[in-house]
């Protein structure tokens, strides 16, 4: 049999794929020995055990629900968006852990009017600049920045990554795996750890991990994604500027399942440095009122915005 040198290109180019992929998966750490990292060992499998009723129960529904998606409606890209206000320092080392990953299209950088050169150095990087400077009266504020990336994008799935955290092309690859496997799934967070190695925020990434794995709520810091066509379709994300991605989580039930990924996404803690512990406090104090209080009215989150920014004005 004669092979042509555009059959031994596919060839060598199918056996390579499959040598990474088979890498990639012999390299992956389960989710629960990364759960508890840094914590003693009586800590660790104490953090542990409650998981491992969530993996046996998610395992189960995936075996039920989950099947190869039909190859027409395979989700084959990614728009990475990310919402920026003065971060010269951050923006270059997070478009440079998205860069790169096969099924990225695009990385939108939505800037709420920087004063400092951050559109300039994300243009640099690679990246497509979109300026929406609305006050958070009229739409402004971060959730009206993804929002309007959104709009813009062009990719099958959203990701929105902040400008101080790093997601690196695994973590695009497992997501993209997990929607294609499974299309009753809407979307999800991608977690991770924090960029300090001080024990309390061992317990900050524990918290995470409970909220965002068994209630589905996640934070921005966790990379959230979903199937971009849906989203739209539906103007599920709120163009309120804080707590947008809590009320995204909640309104993203709408149209499928909400997953959990436990990854390896590296989230900067120079808020938390800044406020202290109490910001933890505060944050959780407020995502309980604010839960609370949307089952009667949507809350005023301009209101929450102010309280919580004023003390860094």
């Amino acid at each position: 049999m004669n092979y042509g040198p555009l059959y031994i290109k596919k060839a060598v180019h199918m056996n390579g794929l499959e040598t990474k992929q088979s890498i990639m998966k012999k390299n992956r750490i389960h989710p629960l020995k990364t759960i508890g990292q840094g914590l003693p060992l009586w800590m660790q499998i104490a953090a542990r055990l409650p998981f491992l009723f969530l993996f046996a129960a998610e395992s189960i529904t995936q075996g039920r629900n989950c099947r190869m998606a039909d190859p027409s409606s395979k989700c084959r890209s990614v728009s990475v968006i990310i919402p920026t206000l003065n971060e010269e320092q951050h923006i270059v080392r997070c478009i440079r852990s998205v860069s790169g990953n096969r099924h990225l299209c695009e990385i939108i950088v939505v800037d709420a009017g920087s004063g400092d050169q951050t559109r300039e150095i994300a243009r640099q990087a690679g990246a497509r600049i979109i300026v929406h400077d609305k006050p958070v009266e009229s739409g402004g504020g971060r959730g009206g920045q993804i929002k309007a990336g959104i709009h813009a994008a062009s990719g099958d799935v959203v990701a929105v990554v902040h400008a101080d955290t790093l997601l690196p092309g695994s973590g695009i690859d497992r997501l993209m795996d997990v929607l294609n496997r499974c299309p009753d799934i809407a979307g999800g967070a991608v977690g991770g750890r924090f960029d300090s190695p001080r024990r309390r925020y061992r317990f900050l990434e524990l918290a995470n991990h409970f909220r965002a794995g068994f209630f589905k709520i996640s934070f921005g810091d966790q990379v959230q994604f979903f199937r971009r066509e849906p989203v739209v379709a539906h103007d599920l994300f709120p163009d309120i500027p804080i707590m947008e991605d809590v009320e995204f989580s909640i309104r993203l039930r709408r149209v499928g399942r909400v997953t959990y990924l436990f990854g390896n996404v590296t989230a900067s803690t120079r808020r938390w440095e800044q406020k202290g512990y109490r910001n933890a406090l505060w944050v959780f104090k407020n995502v309980m009122i604010y839960l609370v209080r949307r089952l009667q009215k949507p809350p005023d989150t301009i209101q929450i915005y102010r309280r919580y920014y004023s003390p860094f004005k």
